[in-house]
C-alpha cells in the first residue's frame, strides 16, 4: 500500500511543474505584446547617466513623436565644460544601448537630443530588439 502512495505522488509533481512553466510562459508572451503594443512606454528618470561635475542636472521632460516616447533631460553645462566636452566624457558621442531585457525584449538606449545652440539635452528611450535603431 506504501508503494501505491509513493507511485501516485510523481505524476501530481510532474503537472504542478507543468502548470507552473506554462504560468510563466503565458505571463512573458502577453509582456511582450504589451510592450510591442505599447508606443507611450519610457524609461525611468533613474536610466540616465550621471552629470560630472560642475555641470548639473536641468528639466526632465516626456516627449512623444512619431516613433513612440523618450524622456528628455536639460543639462546645465558649467565651465569649463563645454556640451562636447560633457558628450564625450559621458561616453554619448554616439548613442548607446544596454543588454536587451529579456522580459520585454527591448533595450534602453542614451544618446544626445540637443548639444548645439544653448541647451544640452540627453535623451533615453526603449529600442525594440527587432529594429533597425
Amino acid at each position: 500500500m506504501a508503494e501505491s502512495l509513493h507511485v501516485q505522488a510523481r505524476p501530481r509533481k510532474g503537472c504542478i511543474s507543468v502548470l507552473i512553466s506554462g504560468v510563466v510562459l503565458v505571463a512573458w508572451l502577453c509582456s511582450i505584446l504589451w510592450t510591442a503594443i505599447d508606443e507611450g512606454g519610457v524609461p525611468s528618470d533613474a536610466g540616465f547617466p550621471a552629470i560630472p561635475a560642475p555641470s548639473t542636472v536641468g528639466a526632465i521632460s516626456e516627449e512623444c513623436g512619431s516613433g513612440g516616447c523618450w524622456r528628455e533631460m536639460v543639462v546645465d553645462v558649467k565651465p569649463p565644460q563645454t556640451a562636447g566636452s560633457l558628450a564625450v566624457e559621458m561616453d554619448l558621442a554616439s548613442e548607446r544601448c544596454e543588454p536587451v531585457n529579456l522580459w520585454t525584449l527591448r533595450k534602453t538606449c542614451t544618446g544626445i537630443a540637443n548639444a548645439g545652440g544653448k541647451d544640452f539635452r540627453i535623451y533615453l528611450r526603449y529600442s525594440p530588439v527587432l529594429s533597425k535603431y
